[in-house]
């Protein structure tokens, strides 16, 4: 896992007399991708996945699904990333494995469902009476394809998708999906029909065949597209072989400029704490605002939101009071973490507002996974044995299963300099206002939401900058 420190910053010159002021910024790029392989074995009749009894699926119940899933995920991946840097994009991984349980049935598409929290999307029908109608019932268990409930997890990621994807001017933010199917291999139409409607996909064929190192080209070249060139490489040679039969693709890319700007002038080289004993050097920002903030007493932490411009998305940053603990001190926390207390704790009417003394480190940080394991340990074991996988909701022939989850993703926080524009605001603090010091200068854990949809884009810790 590599981690490089920030580069250095580019300033625009202000008129003469005035102060030069740098934006900071929060730049990230992630990339989800799956591989299908194939192996011979017997035909089977088309069958989408069921959830019975459940309602259409919400855009806010969908997220709660997802940012279970994410920090399901994280825990998973701390189990042997003990003391080390952590980041991935949940949000991505879960747009591809919803893609692919769009072609799941039996036990493989209920393990999936059960790990990504999609069982839980929806209440009984006896549960209220306010519940929104589903678009069907039901019959005998089993769901077709055009008017069930299964789908409604997959319109509720369409809805996600848009809003994620709205068109602005404040920021970068877009979350793209692509298929690469062997030109030769009898996917589906329905298949084909459902995921570009629902993830707005355009499928590429392509030649694993017999060009396998030009398909594994052309789909690198797709992904550096999608995110401005920053994640190159995605698939290594030899990463995908003439047994392939379909990649499918998530990029989300995010460039977003800080609503609270920074002084170039005060960032300056500070000790990081990597633990009790060690430190290492860092180039430290330094801004006082005011932020919304909350000091948990009981785990001994504090929680800040750093809004981005226009407020539709914000960083959180979770820093314990201390390095309590004989690892990064964030121990506690991560044992009592789950995504009910962390909606709580970054739920704005629980956050007091607070003149702060900010200190955050410039970072910039790359990592990439096989989700493989990881993923079969949370129980999506199916989906990865070639002879229990069952993607007939794909293709009549069982043949497929997923070879490898290949989850790539990159953040930079620096103070990447644009002008400061001349109508911002001078904040005038009231006197009762409760003054705070938040100094990131020890490990903390951190996530990026979608702020309208409570949707966790990205999620990480930060153990060494």
């Amino acid at each position: 896992m590599g981690i490089n420190e920030g580069t250095g910053t580019l300033i625009q010159e202000e008129d003469v007399g005035k102060k030069r002021e740098v934006q900071p910024f929060l730049h990230f790029q992630n990339i989800h991708c799956l591989t299908y392989h194939q192996q011979i074995l017997t035909e089977d009749i088309l069958t989408l996945p069921s959830l019975a009894g459940f309602q259409a699926v919400s855009m806010e119940s969908l997220s709660a699904s997802t940012n279970s899933f994410a920090l399901d995920l994280y825990k998973k991946l701390n189990e042997t990333s003990k003391g080390q840097n952590i980041f991935f994009a949940p949000w991505s991984i879960a747009t591809a494995l919803a893609m692919v349980y769009l072609g799941a049935k039996g036990d493989t598409a209920a393990q999936m469902a059960k790990v990504l929290h999609f069982n839980q999307t929806g209440r009984e029908e006896s549960s209220s009476e306010t519940t929104r109608p589903s678009l069907g019932r039901p019959k005998n268990g089993e769901m077709g394809p055009e008017h069930e409930a299964a789908e409604d997890i997959h319109a509720g990621f369409k809805e996600l998708l848009s809003a994620i994807n709205k068109p602005r001017n404040t920021y970068s933010l877009k979350s793209a999906n692509q298929l690469f199917e062997e030109e030769t291999y009898p996917l589906l139409p329905k298949f084909l029909e459902l995921i570009t409607r629902y993830y707005k996909v355009k499928p590429q064929a392509v030649n694993f065949k017999t060009a396998v190192e030009q398909a594994r080209a052309q789909i690198n070249s797709w992904v550096e597209n999608e995110t401005e060139r920053k994640i190159q490489n995605l698939l290594p040679a030899g990463s995908l072989d003439s047994h392939t039969v379909l990649v499918l693709v998530n990029a989300i890319y995010f460039k977003g400029n800080w609503e609270k700007r920074f002084l170039e002038k005060d960032t300056s080289e500070t000790p990081f704490r990597l633990s009790k004993t060690r430190t290492k050097p860092v180039q430290m920002m330094f801004l006082r605002d005011t932020f919304l903030i909350l000091h948990e007493t009981t785990m001994k932490f504090q929680i800040i939101e750093l809004p981005y411009v226009e407020n539709e998305v914000s960083m959180f940053i979770l820093l314990p009071d201390d390095i309590s603990d004989n690892t990064t001190g964030l121990e506690l926390v991560e044992r009592e973490l789950t995504y009910e207390k962390l909606a709580e704790w970054s739920n704005s009417d629980n956050m007091m507002k607070a003149e702060v003394e900010l200190y955050l480190p410039k970072l910039k940080l790359e990592e990439n996974y096989d989700l493989k394991s990881t993923l079969s340990s949370m129980g999506i074991r199916n989906a990865f044995d070639p002879v229990q996988a069952d993607f007939t909701g794909m293709s009549v022939k069982k043949d497929l299963f997923i070879s490898k989850v290949i989850h790539k993703a990159f953040a930079e926080v620096n103070e990447e300099g644009t002008e400061a524009v001349a109508a911002t605001g001078v904040l005038v603090m009231r006197s009762r206002t409760p003054k705070v010091t938040f100094k990131a200068d020890h490990p903390f854990l951190f996530f990026i939401r979608h702020n309208k949809s409570q949707t966790i884009l990205f999620f990480g810790r930060l153990c060494s900058p």
